[in-house]
């Protein structure tokens, strides 16, 4: 469950603005929409309508079933998974009063029709993750697919599925908790990075690669003595060095990050120390400056906060990794623990400006210069009603049910309202 929760989280702060002066809403109320066109069903196309027929009259009242992976939900993809210039569709559905309960089936496109071509099965009860990848580097994509037993399973299991016009082949099944698909070596073929944990006790990374068979390249321990980790992303750490980072939560909220890179085909921790990304809070790492590098947070404890608790700290910086120097600063950021958004400190701020400990985070925000004090912004929250009396002055920042959140700057910062999306 509390996976889930981070899940929900994670999207609700997915959409970051990247710049120097950044303020962005998160919140899906500050977009009105007419009540009947929420009430409208959506129109399929005439291939989609004659696809899902076809399906529907072969699953012959079986359910499709769609990924819990946040990241795509579709239920039917179409992808050319053998590469002879004909579609293919993908589903997976389920049986629940059957033995194997989960099943996937591949249809493929004739003229204006699609004909069933074959039925597998799958491997738990719940399919978790459904992804499409050439990772054997043949030129044909393979179905890479993740099931568990259900809400409470620590462990899953991946399996990854070739189809070749007529057969559906079962070429790589493990245990997993998660899952990368990456070039972390750079040899221009993708590998699989595998990730195991045995809760509270330690962590194991693996990477694979195809070479007619799974094999492995490199493993790594981590002494983790964790429950989960919230979120992992791969990609570039510096811009020659792939890797991975591993957000790893522990205790009520606090959590702290993992850098693992790949060095002469050896996988190598950046970060084995637990201090260097402290986070009284689950941040989430990736590409938060939009500039193609990962980056990672930690807990700050801004100018006039030294005597006050970790929980009660709202500012977190984030780092990127450069080689021979360790962690590079490169953004300060003030993050609404409630997920209803972000600001991003602009440059000329740092170091010389800091959030009033007088602040409520839920009522009103000071930011202030560190050298005299005085205030050069402000987020307030208002009632609808006293909103309509301060919006002439204000910026609409967000709404959050029944209240309205402004910005209310001093100095020339305006609002970004958010062109541009963080890459995770």
């Amino acid at each position: 469950m509390k996976k889930r929760v981070m899940i929900l989280l994670f999207n609700r702060w997915l959409a970051i603005v990247a710049g120097s002066m950044i303020l962005t809403a998160l919140s899906g109320c500050t977009i009105i929409k007419d009540p009947k066109s929420l009430m409208e069903t959506p129109q399929l196309t005439s291939d989609r309508e004659s696809l899902m027929s076809v399906i529907n009259a072969e699953l012959k009242g079986a359910q499709p079933i769609r990924p819990r992976d946040a990241s795509d939900i579709s239920s039917v993809r179409t992808p050319d998974l053998d590469n002879d210039g004909v579609k293919e569709a993908i589903v997976f559905y389920e049986t629940p009063d059957e033995a194997v309960r989960i099943h996937g089936l591949i249809l493929e496109q004739e003229g204006d029709t699609w004909e069933p071509r074959v039925k597998f099965d799958g491997e738990g009860q719940v399919l978790e993750t459904f992804q499409l990848r050439d990772i054997t580097g043949d030129g044909n994509l393979e179905i890479i697919a993740g099931f568990s037993s259900g809400e409470e399973d620590p462990q899953r299991g991946l399996t990854v599925y070739r189809y070749n016009g007529s057969e559906v082949e079962n070429i790589l099944t493990l245990p997993y908790n998660d899952f990368l698909i990456d070039d972390l070596n750079q040899d221009g073929q993708l590998d699989l990075t595998v990730v195991t944990l045995k809760r509270d006790q330690n962590a194991m990374v693996t990477v694979y690669q195809y070479d007619g068979s799974f094999n492995e390249i490199s493993h790594i321990q981590l002494d983790d003595p964790i429950r989960e980790y919230y979120n992992t992303v791969s990609g570039n750490i510096t811009p020659d060095l792939k890797g991975i980072v591993l957000d790893a939560s522990f205790g009520s909220h606090y959590a702290y990050s993992h850098i693992i890179v790949m060095k002469d085909n050896r996988l190598v921790d950046l970060l084995p120390s637990q201090d260097a990304t402290f986070k009284n809070y689950p941040v989430f790492s990736g590409d938060v400056d939009g500039d193609g590098i990962l980056e990672v947070g930690r807990s700050e404890k801004p100018k006039g906060w030294e005597n006050r608790p970790y929980d009660d700290i709202p500012l977190f910086s984030f780092y990127q990794w450069e080689e021979e120097k360790g962690l590079k600063f490169v953004l300060q950021q003030y993050m609404d623990l409630a997920g209803r958004f972000y600001f991003n400190f602009p440059k000329d701020w740092w170091g010389k400006v800091t959030i009033d400990p007088k602040s409520n985070q839920n009522e009103h925000l000071w930011f202030t210069r560190i050298d005299n004090g005085d205030v050069v912004a402000e987020i307030s929250f208002f009632s609808l009603s006293e909103w309509e009396k301060h919006k002439e002055d204000w910026e609409l920042l967000a709404r959050d049910n029944d209240k309205v959140i402004g910005f209310l700057s001093h100095t020339d910062l305006k609002i970004n309202k958010g062109e541009k999306e963080i890459k995770r």
